[in-house]
């Protein structure tokens, strides 16, 4: 007997690679997770935290379908609507209800607008945490805090200060003022907007007093007139005399408080950085000073330098100032330059004039010309006309 030699081979399986059955077995191995982590899969996270509600129990990470969770009011809360603190798991992972309106806040006494006032709420409400502010109608004055706030206090909300109210702005008479007076000395009171006017006495001699200041005050505030009081005071400013100018306006024997003069300067002179008005104030001086007229300088040579010497006919144009605030020299200029261009026109239409004259008197002598011309032509004709008919007469 032979035997045999074939070699023995491992017949192959039919079904899924190794690779295969490894990724087999983790599927099961999740649906097991899954099926042991099921009371989870319809779970409902923890709600969003509320501002005026707390849950009553320490918090979990998930709650189950159909689970429960109770709400309390915050410190400085109270209970609104009950049925709304307590949440319920629905299955598509969201709680019902969730709001934050189960509780309110603890509100402030509500504050009416106060006789001759009002009241402004300027956050919104009377809540604890918000403010009021007080104001008064034109003619009165807040006696208070215009400002009140809501504060919590021992979980309740009150305001921090009793409400202000409004008094009528009254004022004491004015001040006096020596040498002078004013209106309504026998008032004691007086209202808002109530005004007075302020006067010098007349004393005898020339210089009299002035009333330096405003001559009328009103009670703008509770005891609070609208400025000072004025003064009476004897002012007298200096003859105002300007070198090289003169006065123009406000011409008098004295000048008193507030009396206002007018200068010019000289041909040729022009204030330096003043003003050319002047007024007497109240220390007896003149406010701004009295200006200063300067002579213009003559301007520099702007001529360039040449080998040939060129005469040059003499500017008829005045001198530009190079010196800060005087006037420009021009001024006027603008009238000559005017007056060259009205000769130079009259020229032209003179010249103009002339031309069409001498045209006109050419065509008129050529026209003359022509008619002498034509004249004697017709009368060598009328004679050789004559004269052939006297010769055909001969001949018959």
């Amino acid at each position: 007997m032979m035997a045999s030699s074939a070699p023995r081979t491992t017949p192959l399986r039919c079904g899924v690679s190794p690779s295969a059955f490894q990724w087999f077995l983790i599927g099961i191995f999740a649906v097991a997770v899954a099926v042991l982590l099921s009371p989870y899969s319809d779970a409902c996270e923890l709600p969003p935290p509320f501002e005026g509600m707390e849950p009553t129990t320490t918090p979990k990470p998930y709650y189950e379908v159909g689970e429960k969770l109770q709400y309390k009011c915050k410190k400085g809360y109270l209970y609104l609507l009950p049925y709304l603190t307590i949440a319920t798991c629905e299955r598509n992972h969201s709680w019902t209800p969730i709001t934050d309106d189960g509780c309110l806040k603890h509100q402030c006494n509500f504050l009416y607008n106060p006789p001759y006032g009002q009241v402004h709420y300027i956050t919104g409400g009377f809540s604890w945490g918000n403010k009021v502010l007080f104001t008064c109608h034109e003619g009165y004055y807040l006696i208070g805090n215009a400002t009140l706030n809501c504060e919590l206090k021992d979980d309740d909300a009150f305001w921090d200060s009793n409400p202000p109210r409004c008094e009528k702005i009254l004022c004491a008479p004015p001040p006096k003022i020596k040498n002078g007076t004013h209106t309504f000395t026998d008032i004691e009171v007086f209202k808002y907007r109530e005004a007075v006017v302020y006067s010098c006495d007349r004393i005898p001699g020339p210089d009299q007093f002035s009333l330096v200041g405003k001559s009328m005050l009103y009670c703008a505030g509770h005891g609070v007139w609208s400025s000072a009081a004025p003064e009476c005071k004897v002012v007298k400013c200096p003859f105002p005399v300007v070198e090289n100018g003169k006065q123009v306006s406000g011409f008098a024997k004295k000048f008193s408080y507030n009396a206002t003069v007018m200068f010019e300067c000289n041909k040729g002179y022009y204030f330096f950085n003043d003003s050319d008005i002047a007024t007497c104030d109240s220390n007896s001086t003149w406010h701004p000073w009295l200006p200063r007229c300067l002579k213009v300088p003559p301007p520099p040579s702007k001529e360039l330098p040449s080998f040939h010497s060129v005469p040059t006919p003499p500017s008829t144009k005045p001198p530009i100032s190079t010196v800060s605030g005087y006037p420009n020299p021009r001024e006027g200029l603008f009238d000559q330059e005017l007056d060259a261009w009205i000769i130079a026109l009259i020229i032209i239409i003179a010249i103009v004039a002339v031309a069409v004259m001498c045209l006109f008197l050419y065509r008129f002598f050529e026209n003359r010309k022509k008619g002498l011309q034509s004249k004697e032509g017709s009368n060598v004709a009328e004679g050789a006309n004559f004269h052939k008919g006297t010769s055909q007469q001969s001949v018959h």
